[in-house]
């Protein structure tokens, strides 16, 4: 965390309020599994030692958060803030997409959705995906760390689709890395 904290006001930013507390464990929520088999799950999600070294500072970064609803940060900054509690490297890929980025992942077969169509390109979405592995993870390992997005939402009642679910509405397949605001379509209509 003091690594992150350092890029951040090296770059003149104020970082966050997750990687601040993230600095101060006692400032930290607690760290549980859901069940003894989350628990030997998550043992091979673990490396802190990884998250004390530059590389992982400077993932989590690399996601411009620029145009991002804030609701969407608040779930991502306290998902990530229990991901580092539970000592799970994980950095979000991507949050905003613009049109370009966005026909170009529908062609690549990346994504179902054309340009317009993706919560992505609203800032209403963002992949995160594990700091050593990306996205090759067991789907044991994907759904702990769905049960522990979905946590997070709950208790900071913010209303987020898991991409690992299959839900009504939902112009994904099986997506575990992608989570979205699930009235993302509502409050860009409100916003127009």
């Amino acid at each position: 965390p003091a690594v992150t904290i350092s890029l951040y006001r090296k770059r003149g930013m104020e970082p966050p309020m997750s990687l601040k507390l993230c600095a101060d464990p006692e400032g930290l929520l607690p760290a549980r599994a859901a069940s003894p088999e989350h628990e030997t799950v998550l043992q091979g999600l673990r490396d802190r030692a990884f998250m004390m070294g530059e590389r992982y500072a400077a993932q989590q970064l690399r996601a411009d958060r620029e145009g991002s609803r804030p609701e969407l940060l608040a779930f991502l900054d306290a998902f990530q803030r229990q991901l580092r509690a539970l000592g799970v490297p994980m950095f979000p890929h991507c949050l905003v997409r613009d049109s370009a980025a966005q026909d170009a992942a529908y062609a690549a077969g990346r994504s179902k959705a054309q340009a317009g169509e993706s919560a992505h390109n609203f800032g209403c979405a963002v992949d995160l995906v594990h700091s050593r592995r990306a996205w090759d993870l067991t789907k044991r390992e994907w759904a702990v760390i769905g049960h522990i997005g979905k946590d997070v939402a709950a208790r900071n009642q913010l209303k987020i689709n898991w991409g690992g679910d299959d839900g009504p509405g939902d112009n994904f397949d099986w997506d575990p890395a992608h989570w979205e605001l699930r009235n993302w379509k509502q409050l860009i209509t409100k916003a127009r």
